[in-house]
């Protein structure tokens, strides 16, 4: 029974990580925008090949994303639901948060990438701005349901 609550504290301090990666990630999409609108001109509105081709790069990450929640968080959540002591689980939930997380900021930054580089308009980098900040929100790192290693 001691080995369940030192696995569920371990649990709880890597889960608290994991949200303070994803406030800190929240909180600098605002320093970014700004970043972006120093010195700025309106930009162009037209989309280009290269937009499209952000765009889809864009769409990729979100993509890998999902289907990384749906392969390595979950796998690893149905093991710690089996036996909550299970250290790899355990290291593959908390990395598999961590990259889609990851995947979710780099939305962000291609929004950068559209209005810095390809001087795009402001409203254009705002749906890779407003896409991140919805995938950082929606892949909130959540305890797993587990139940205590059998003994």
């Amino acid at each position: 029974w001691s080995s369940a609550v030192c696995s569920s504290d371990l649990m709880k301090s890597k889960l608290r990580r994991l949200r303070l990666i994803q406030l800190a990630q929240i909180a600098v999409i605002p320093i970014f925008v700004s970043i972006a609108e120093i010195g700025r001109e309106p930009g162009s509105s037209d989309w280009t090949l290269r937009h499209w081709l952000v765009m889809g790069l864009a769409l990729w990450a979100a993509l890998g994303g999902f289907r990384f929640r749906r392969r390595m968080i979950h796998r690893s959540e149905e093991a710690l639901a089996e036996d909550a002591s299970n250290p790899k689980a355990l290291k593959q939930w908390e990395a598999g948060n961590v990259v889609v997380l990851a995947m979710a900021e780099s939305i962000v930054l291609w929004g950068l990438v559209v209005r810095m580089v390809l001087g795009g308009a402001l409203w254009q980098a705002s749906l890779f701005y407003a896409a991140g900040l919805l995938l950082l929100l929606l892949w909130t790192p959540r305890m797993p349901i587990t139940t205590p290693a059998s003994t």
